[in-house]
Order: structure tokens, then C-alpha cells, then sequence
């Protein structure tokens, strides 16, 4: 992780020569290790190695480039070697390439790298700081300015360590409960600002920031024309050069492993990248003893069964599984806060790669693989084919898609309209429909959401949600380009700051796949017929994983449930969140913003069997844990160590 403070004045009057040292100790603070720290030029920066040491710490100094800048870099390339050889340079020293091809490219530069990465380049001849962040994924990067100073960091913590006020920003803290991500940089701390992905920030003393975006993903163009089996194969090839780039640099990799479609075929691609005597540790959670098996009729419960199935197909797997076990939704909360600086509502979701980190640390491993972006790439439904299909005329796979769907849809008419009809409505006209379908079933936000009805309008959440258009119970889109458009606009979840939170509590990184920028440009690109084809969803998926995973696997129709055993975890822990909330509801700060009474109602009519019906489950499921974990946030903000 990286930090820079730079006092606007002059540098021989700079008096803070003890911020440097601030910086780095910040860095470590909550969770040991080493960082290097320096002052040049008035310029005061640190950076800590994941898997720091005293004497790396020691020996660390930030690059300084040809042009005289101070560049600081965090993350990788995966293609160092094609831009050293376009620029001359060394491909090991990535802080000097990165500096080398801004100077050289400008913000052409951050398009032809691919990689994950934040960078920080600050020009002492022109007063200026550069930030960037790459596209797609990349580790978190916040700042603030004003007159007097500028300071960059991975976390917010470090941001105050220089000397900034920690302010709750209330925008930010009710916008993320509300789900809405329209604002990119708006941070959780007043002043203390996020620089988004795929976009480079420009700070000057006196003056705005300047924002550039410099990546479009939902302008990505389509695919060139080729056969199917040819863009089968590329896929494969794109996923193990993926693969291949999230392994480079360490010993023991592990990877995490559902009985899905995505991560065995990252799983299978990584046992071909290592040498034919090594064995690739897994680690997959699943249910806990008590789970009373009641599930959605879409989705299955539990991914033990398919992935001993799967790993004994691959001799050379080593699986491990874990019913994570006293990790409840809860678990570990303040030090989240402390990590990231944040409370982002996915949080609660999360609970579950504790047991899954633990299991990757104990197991010795330096990297997990993960496989998050699968869905949205070779994995893909292609659920706007319904419409595609259609409207283009393609009458035989439009009948096959509508007719093979799941019995919930129950009638072809039902079918007919859920899924080709309600997409192509106006906002206003969907609205109308679903209130004369379900007349007694309410927006989903008011489900799970725990905000106060006041708070909600004082805060101005209510006034920015209608503003941004998004109605969270609706995901239909309408081709291609429109189901891209959809994933981005709904794709912030913090989940860079949620595994740097993971990286820094368990001291192992992290890294994606199937997050590979040319592999998601190229089935951003793909054609429909790609993902759904003769009625089945998924297509290139499913033909990808030939021969990579059984038959049963391969072919299941069914979705992993997330969380299934929800109803046990919370359920044995109602009466102490009962009492939380009975002591929040003398905090008056909080039982301002948290609707405490709905809280409590929710746990007290629990029902004996796990709740199937999304629209009576969401209350107990999401709104609950998401009401504690912002209660606890507040009082953790604002320096309140118990309800």
C-alpha cells in the first residue's frame, strides 16, 4: 500500500518532518509488518510490502524519474514485458515503467498497460499531483486537497495521520445503504475523496481536482467474426493467460472453488501452469450441521458434493472446506472499519472468505485465486437473448429460450412477459405493471434497507436515488450493449476496498482470473448466441468446461446459493442483536438513522424454517445485518466504542 503528503508551501519552510514517518507507521497500524518512508523535495511518501520485512522497509525509496517526478506504484502489470521492450526499460522495476510510460504516452499509457494497479506521480517543477487507477479492478487509492496540502493513500487512515479531521460523510453512509453507486468518488469521510477506476485525477494547490476518465467499458467494440469453435478456444486461451499472469511471482498459490462453472475451470487451468509434482490446495465453504436444507427451487445449497467430484477428476487438487464455523455476518466488523475506512453494505455477504483466507494462511499459500468476474464474462446467462432473439427475427431460438427456462416461470405467458415484455417498458410504465402484479409487495430498497424514514430524506438519499434512475428489483436488459451498460452502472461494491481489508488481515493476496482485462473485453464483445444458444443458458461456459468437470456439474441448470444457512447464523444470534438494539435505542445519534423498532420486529417474528420467499426473507436476511453493520460504523466513526 502506498501513501504521499505534500504541503502545498515552501519546502524549506516545511515544518511536518516527522509526517513520512506518520505515514508509514499508519500504513501498518492494526496490522503490523514493515513500510519505507522518505522525504524529497517537501514530498513525504511510504509504501508497505504485503509480506514486508525491516530491511525491504529500510532499503524502500520512491522513483524518481527521468523528467524528476516522484512516482509511486501499487500493484502489477501483466504485460511488463511488451511495454519495457516498447519503451527500452527493465520489466521488473514497475514504478520506473509506469513512470517512464506517462512520460512517453501520457493517459495513453494506463490504456496500453493491463493490470491492477494505483499509481501516484508527483511533478515538483509543475506542482502537480497524478492519480490513477486501472480499469476493470484495481487497489483502492482516496485523497484529499485543499490549499495548504495534498495526501494520497490506499486507506483513509493514513489520509488523517497527516493531519485531516475524520468526518463522517453522511452522503456516502446513506447512498451505500441505499445501494446507489452513481458517485464514484464520493468517500466515507468529508474532504477524503476515492479516484474511480478506469480514471486519472489531477491535483494542483488552489485549484478543483480534474477528473479524466480515460476507459469506457461499455464502449468495448464487438468481437471480430469467426467460427465457434474459434472463439471458444480464445476464450480458454484468454482464461489461462489470466490465470497464468494471477500466479506470476508466487510460491504457493491456492484458489477457491465452488461447484459452479467458473472458478474449476480457473482451478484447472492453474493445476496446468504448475510443475506436474505440485499439488493445488482449494478451499471451498459450505453449509453449516443444522441447516435445515430449504432452498429456492433455482438454486442449490451446498458446493461440497460437486467439488469432490470435480477434485476427483484432478488427483493433484488438495480440497479443503470449511463450514465457517464462528464466522457469523458480524464477524470482525471494527477492524473492517479500521482496514478500509469504510462500511460498504456487501460487507455482510462476505463473512464467508474469513474461513476461506484462514484456510489459504494455514495452508501456507502466498495468493488466492478467486473467480468474482466470471459471471460476467465466459459465464454469462445472456438473459437479454429473450429480447435479442425476438426482435431480430430468430423465432426458433426464441422459442427454445422461452420454452426451457426454469418451471417457476410457470406458463409461457408468464415467461413471455417477465422476461421479453417488462424489459422494453419505460421506467415509469415497469413501475405501473409491478404495482398491478404484486399490489401488496413494495419497492425491494424499503426491504432491505434500514434507514429511517426521516433519514432517508434529511440525508438527501431518497432525492439522489429517484435521480439516478435505478430500480433495484429490475435487471432486464435489452441487448448486449445494454446488459454491459447495466453491470457497471450496478458494479460498486467496494469490493477492491473488501480484499485489501482481506489482504491486510490475513496477509495473503488476491487476485482474479477471470477479472483479466483482455478476457472481459473479449466476452464484453461476444455475440449473443455465445451465452445462450438452443434454449440453454451459459453456452460457453458449458463448453468451455468440456471435459474440464463431470457431466452433472457441467450441465446443472441450477444457481449456488449464497449464504443459504442464513436463517441458522442469524437465527441463534437474534437475542443478542435484540439487545444491541435495545441499547442502541438509547444512542439518540443512532436510533436517528437506523429504524431500530423495524429492526427488532424482524428478529422477533422468526420464523421456525428457513424463509424461501425473497420478499419475506430480505427483512431477516439483508436488513438486519446491514442495520447493525452501519449502526456500528457510526458509533465507530465518530468515536463511540459501545452502543
Amino acid at each position: 500500500m502506498l501513501a504521499l503528503a505534500w504541503p502545498w508551501g515552501d519546502a524549506a519552510h516545511d515544518d511536518q518532518q516527522d509526517l513520512a514517518t506518520r505515514l508509514a507507521r499508519s500504513l501498518c497500524a492494526g496490522i503490523g509488518g514493515h513500510a519505507g518512508n522518505a522525504k524529497i523535495n517537501g514530498i513525504h511518501s511510504a509504501y508497505r510490502l504485503l509480506r514486508s520485512t525491516s530491511a525491504l522497509a529500510r532499503a524502500w525509496r520512491p522513483t524518481i524519474s527521468q523528467n524528476g517526478s516522484i512516482v509511486l506504484f501499487h500493484g502489477y502489470f501483466d504485460n511488463a514485458p511488451e511495454i519495457a521492450a516498447s519503451l527500452g526499460a527493465n520489466p521488473t522495476d514497475l514504478p520506473l515503467l509506469y513512470g517512464l510510460a506517462v512520460e512517453r504516452w501520457g493517459d495513453d499509457a494506463d490504456r496500453k498497460i493491463i493490470g491492477e494497479y494505483c499509481a501516484v506521480i508527483a511533478s515538483p517543477s509543475e506542482r502537480r499531483l497524478r492519480l490513477s487507477r486501472s480499469p476493470i479492478r484495481a487497489p483502492p487509492l482516496c485523497y484529499f486537497h485543499d490549499a495548504q496540502l495534498a495526501a494520497v493513500a490506499s486507506v483513509p487512515r493514513v489520509i488523517f495521520a497527516a493531519g485531516i479531521e475524520q468526518r463522517l460523510n453522511e452522503v456516502r453512509l446513506s447512498d451505500s445503504v441505499l445501494l446507489n453507486f452513481t458517485d464514484e468518488e464520493v468517500g466515507w469521510f468529508v474532504g477524503v475523496s476515492r479516484v474511480p477506476l478506469g480514471s486519472i485525477v489531477e491535483l494542483t494547490p488552489g485549484k478543483p481536482r480534474a477528473l479524466r476518465i480515460y476507459y469506457d467499458p461499455v464502449g468495448i467494440p464487438d468481437a471480430p467474426p469467426a467460427s465457434d469453435e474459434a472463439l471458444i478456444a480464445r476464450a480458454s486461451e484468454l482464461l489461462d493467460e489470466g490465470v497464468k499472469a494471477c500466479m506470476a511471482g508466487f510460491r504457493s498459490p491456492g484458489a477457491t472453488l465452488s461447484g459452479g462453472l467458473d472458478s474449476p475451470q480457473v482451478v484447472a487451468h492453474a493445476l496446468a501452469n504448475l510443475p506436474a509434482t505440485e499439488r493445488l490446495p482449494t478451499f471451498t465453504f459450505h453449509t453449516e450441521e443444522g441447516f435445515d436444507g430449504l432452498i429456492e427451487p433455482w438454486l442449490f445449497a451446498d458446493d461440497r458434493p460437486f467439488v469432490e467430484a470435480f477434485a476427483a477428476m484432478h488427483p493433484r487438487l488438495e480440497p479443503h472446506f470449511t463450514a465457517n464455523e464462528g464466522y457469523e455476518h458480524d464477524y470482525r466488523f471494527n477492524e473492517f472499519f479500521h482496514l478500509m475506512g469504510g462500511a460498504p453494505s456487501s460487507l455482510c455477504n462476505m463473512y464467508v472468505f474469513h474461513g476461506l483466507f484462514r484456510g489459504a494462511a494455514s495452508r501456507g499459500c502466498d495468493v488466492l485465486l478467486v473467480a468474482d468476474w466470471g459471471n460476467e464474462t465466459f459465464s454469462n446467462e445472456g438473459d437479454w437473448g429473450f429480447v435479442e432473439y425476438l426482435l431480430t427475427g430468430q423465432l426458433r431460438q426464441y422459442w427454445l429460450a422461452l420454452s426451457r427456462l426454469p418451471k417457476v416461470y410457470r406458463s409461457i405467458a408468464r415467461r413471455f412477459v417477465a422476461r421479453t415484455l417488462l424489459p422494453m417498458l419505460p421506467a415509469w410504465l415497469w413501475r405501473t405493471a409491478r404495482r398491478l402484479a404484486f399490489p401488496h409487495r413494495g419497492p425491494l430498497i424499503d426491504q432491505i434497507e434500514p434507514l429511517t424514514p426521516a433519514y432517508r430524506q434529511s440525508s438527501g438519499a431518497e432525492t439522489r436515488l429517484r435521480a439516478s434512475g435505478r430500480i433495484h428489483e429490475r435487471y432486464n436488459p435489452r441487448s448486449r450493449k445494454h446488459a454491459n451498460k447495466l453491470m457497471f452502472e450496478r458494479g460498486d461494491f467496494e469490493m477492491d476496498e473488501i480484499y485489501q481489508g482481506f489482504e491486510q488481515m490475513y496477509g495473503i493476496a488476491q487476485r482474479d482470473p477471470t477479472a483479466y482485462r483482455p478476457l472481459v473485453e473479449f466476452c464484453l464483445g461476444l455475440p449473443t448466441r455465445m451465452f445462450m444458444r438452443d434454449g440453454e443458458m451459459r453456452w460457453l461456459a458449458r463448453q468451455m468446461a468440456r471435459g474440464i468437470m463431470p457431466e452433472k456439474q457441467r450441465l446443472n441448470p441450477l444457481h449456488g446459493r449464497w449464504d443459504s444457512d442464513w436463517h441458522l447464523r442469524i437465527g441463534r444470534r437474534r437475542h443478542d442483536f435484540i439487545a444491541e438494539l435495545g441499547r442502541l435505542s438509547g444512542n439518540e445519534r443512532v436510533a436517528s438513522i437506523i429504524d431500530i423498532p423495524r429492526l427488532r420486529a424482524a428478529l422477533e417474528d422468526w420464523p421456525e424454517q428457513t424463509e424461501i420467499d425473497r420478499h419475506r426473507q430480505c427483512s431477516r436476511e439483508i436488513m438486519v445485518p446491514r442495520g447493525l453493520l452501519t449502526a456500528r460504523f457510526v458509533n465507530w466513526a465518530e468515536g463511540r466504542n459501545t452502543p
